[in-house]
């Protein structure tokens, strides 16, 4: 999968424009690789017209859940050995749906999970390390897990 030789930073900043995503994108591309050429922005990476995304977070309450998030485990996200100076750590579950309503490109798909995560607490996992090959089917929808290192 393209995704997965591409290098990206997740931060707070929320863009609205992908061109301006996609500018930073290559950007960084050239900043870590010395190229781009792995970045294939149009290439489409995930066939379905709808999708969920996992990924990993630090929050205070669930007020900064999006209105298409959940939490992956519910009932004991918010318990007192999953604190840590008020911060709360959990597996989040996103759902997408493709602009075009058939599938989503590298630069889609990657736009909107920085977008997903910027409101969030990522502590020293902020950089993009790919998504699985296969996401698994769940709740009729594909489901991939977006890791991150530090």
């Amino acid at each position: 999968m393209t995704l997965n030789e591409i290098a990206w930073s997740f931060s707070s900043k929320i863009y609205t424009s992908t061109e301006e995503f996609n500018q930073e994108i290559i950007d960084y591309q050239k900043a870590i690789y010395k190229t781009d050429e792995k970045w294939k922005p149009n290439e489409i990476v995930f066939d379905f017209p709808e999708l969920q995304i996992q990924y990993e977070a630090w929050i205070t309450d669930a007020s900064q859940l999006l209105d298409n998030e959940t939490l992956l485990d519910e009932e004991d996200a918010f318990d007192e050995d999953n604190s840590d100076q008020g911060m709360f750590q959990v597996e989040v579950v996103s759902h997408f749906k493709a602009d075009n309503g058939e599938n989503f490109t590298a630069l889609e798909f990657l736009f909107k999970s920085h977008n997903q995560q910027a409101n969030k607490e990522l502590g020293d996992h902020v950089f993009f390390e790919g998504t699985d090959e296969d996401p698994n089917i769940i709740d009729g929808l594909p489901l991939c897990y977006i890791a991150c290192g530090s």
